[in-house]
This record gives structure tokens, sequence and C-alpha cells, in this order.
């Protein structure tokens, strides 16, 4: 029972590795595609993040 369940683990993880290594290679696919595409999101987010934290800010004071 307990190597079933060791062997069932170890397959569990293989495929997470298989996974993440597909995801990292679309992943490099699309940064050398769109890098220009990523840049302009990575942007939007941090300004996203920046307003956000502006907001929380005057929360802040006001209360």
């Amino acid at each position: 029972f307990i190597s079933l369940f060791y062997l069932l683990m170890l397959f569990f993880f293989f495929f997470f590795l298989y996974n993440l290594v597909v995801l990292v290679v679309l992943v490099d696919v699309v940064l050398l595609l769109s890098f220009y595409f990523i840049f302009i999101y990575i942007f939007l987010f941090l300004l996203m993040l920046f307003l956000l934290m502006l907001f929380f800010f005057f929360l802040f004071i006001l209360f």
C-alpha cells in the first residue's frame, strides 16, 4: 500500500514537472513572439499596483 502511494506520488510529481516544462517552453515562445506586449502588460500591472497602493494609503489616512 505504501509503495503504491509512493509510486502515485512520484507519478504526480513527474506529471507536474512535465507540465511545468511545457508551460515554461510556451511562456518562452510567447515571450519571444510578443516581447513588447509583455513589457506593456508588466507596465500596466505595476501601474495598477501603484494606484492600489495610493488608494489604500489614502484610506489609511482617512480612517
